[in-house]
């Protein structure tokens, strides 16, 4: 039996064998790493809509908008990191989305928050105007409110289409088509209107990822 080694074999040999171990760290890294995080999972947006209502409270529609959705995608997804990404989401930021951007009147809040949420998860940018046109458009040409809560105080809400998706232009276009009495209520409509956008966000998701 030869026992002699040319440094050529043992150098290729030392190759192999450090390659190997090489290998086997990046296997070893690849099974370690943690999962990328926002990876969107279906929703129901009935769910989400009712959450955003839920959650409007005296932090206004895009704070509403934006932690409903992203609380039912916390219950929702098996990610532990996305779980932990969500439960830690400033939330609170997103109150400057009221009244129009900080009551500035310009693009209506939930619609604002709406296309954050999209954004979370949609990484090629090419693709949010197009989902984002999707949404305004629907908003401005439904009448809305749509959503209607679980626990309907006012039965036979006032529903109004808009023609346009700024605060100023939604919201004059409720205030105006409503009666005195339905004047003393327009918060309630705030919260039915981000439910709505919100509940229909997802389903636009939900679509775009189905296809």
């Amino acid at each position: 039996m030869n026992t002699k080694i040319s440094r050529r074999t043992a150098l290729a040999g030392g190759f192999g064998l450090a390659m190997a171990g090489f290998m086997a760290d990046v296997a070893a890294a690849a099974e370690a790493a943690p999962e990328k995080c926002w990876k969107y999972v279906k929703l129901d947006p009935a769910k989400v809509a009712q959450a955003a209502y839920d959650a409007f409270g005296a932090n206004g529609c895009m704070y509403g908008a934006v932690k409903g959705a992203i609380s039912v995608f916390a219950e929702t997804t098996t990610c532990p990191n996305d779980k932990a990404a969500a439960q830690s989401f400033p939330f609170f930021a997103f109150r400057y989305g009221r009244g129009g951007c900080a009551k500035l009147k310009e693009i209506c809040g939930a619609i604002n928050g709406a296309v954050l949420f999209m954004s979370c998860f949609v990484e090629d940018f090419a693709e949010i105007p197009a989902l984002a046109k999707k949404l305004a458009d629907w908003a401005a040409e439904t009448e809305l409110p749509t959503f209607v809560p679980a626990d309907d105080k006012y039965p036979d809400f006032l529903k109004v289409k808009a023609g346009g998706i700024t605060c100023a232009v939604m919201g004059k276009a409720w205030m105006s088509a409503a009666t005195d009495e339905q004047k003393k209520i327009v918060g309630e409509r705030c919260k039915r209107h981000t439910a709505s956008i919100m509940g229909k966000a997802v389903e636009i998701l939900n679509e775009f990822y189905a296809g």
